[in-house]
């Protein structure tokens, strides 16, 4: 369930209103407001409902020209209940863009950059000393899938800025997780005790399910999404780690150093397709994603 604010300059608001009324929307609340801007006086469209009308309503503003954003704004938060005539199966339907999540989650801030150290040592010593508790807690904060998700969909929608950035922010994760293991290797020595590896093919077609599952959950506000990004990172960040161990300890044969190698490739490209095919399937339309990017940059 969402609560969607359009602000828009005077005399705009009864168009915001009319597009919401077409999506479905019952209930609409227009405000005058008096903004301490240059622009002026605007008006305030207000509406609570649920999610997927919330998202036909965005769609049908944004692709109308009805509030463009170099004089109007848009916000969107969760609401946790709705108390309306409206049927209670409906309202809680969900469905959110994904736009917003994905950015925000891909800035590589200083809390970002110690999350990603600190899941890679726990992570790392987790291998080297075969402790299942370390590399558990480990992966539940280590950065990987929110930056798969962001360059895949970036490059599916054509968010050539998200792409860029959720690049950017996963080779950095990527670098840290391989000095996080270089540097475990040379303070605590060998042998590696963590035997988990998979196969590739056996990764890439748990990847696909991930990517899968990890699309529809940021497609739909729904699920427990915290846990399929453990899913990913205990799929594919032990093999970024491993680089690191394997660069101080020493590659093992020319067979599984390249399958190794060849798996994490694997596992990223996997999720990422995957991930866009739930995009698709979930209704969330190429088209109207790249017109929403420009309009947003």
């Amino acid at each position: 369930m969402h609560e969607v604010r359009v602000t828009v300059p005077r005399g705009l608001g009864s168009a915001v209103a009319k597009a919401a009324l077409e999506v479905g929307i019952q209930h609409v609340t227009v405000c005058p407001v008096r903004t301490v801007e240059p622009r002026g006086d605007a008006e305030i469209v207000s509406v609570e409902t649920s999610t997927p009308m919330a998202k036909a309503f965005l769609h049908r503003v944004l692709s109308s020209g009805v509030a463009g954003l170099r004089e109007s704004s848009i916000t969107t938060r969760e609401v946790r209940a709705i108390l309306s005539a409206d049927p209670v199966r409906e309202v809680t339907y969900p469905t959110v863009e994904v736009f917003q999540d994905l950015w925000q989650l891909n800035h590589l801030t200083p809390s970002f950059l110690v999350r990603a150290v600190a899941a890679a040592i726990l992570l790392g010593y987790g291998m080297l000393r075969a402790d299942p508790v370390s590399i558990v807690v480990a992966a539940l904060f280590l950065p990987f899938m929110q930056q798969v998700l962001g360059l895949a969909f970036g490059a599916w929608a054509a968010d050539w800025k998200l792409a860029a950035q959720s690049g950017a922010a996963l080779m950095v994760s990527v670098a840290i997780s391989i000095l996080a293991g270089m540097a475990l290797a040379a303070a605590l020595g060998g042998p590696l005790q963590f035997d988990g590896f998979k196969s590739p093919m056996l990764s890439a077609l748990m990847s696909l399910v991930i990517g899968a599952a990890a699309g529809c959950s940021t497609a739909e506000n729904t699920g427990r999404r915290y846990l399929i990004g453990v899913a990913a990172a205990a799929q594919s960040g032990v093999f970024a780690v491993w680089i690191g161990f394997a660069l101080v300890l020493g590659f093992r044969d020319r067979e599984t150093t390249v399958a190794r190698l060849f798996t994490l490739s694997l596992n990223i490209c996997a999720i990422g397709v995957a991930a866009c095919a739930s995009y698709a399937l979930m209704g969330l339309r190429r088209g109207s994603a790249r017109k929403a990017a420009r309009r947003r940059g």
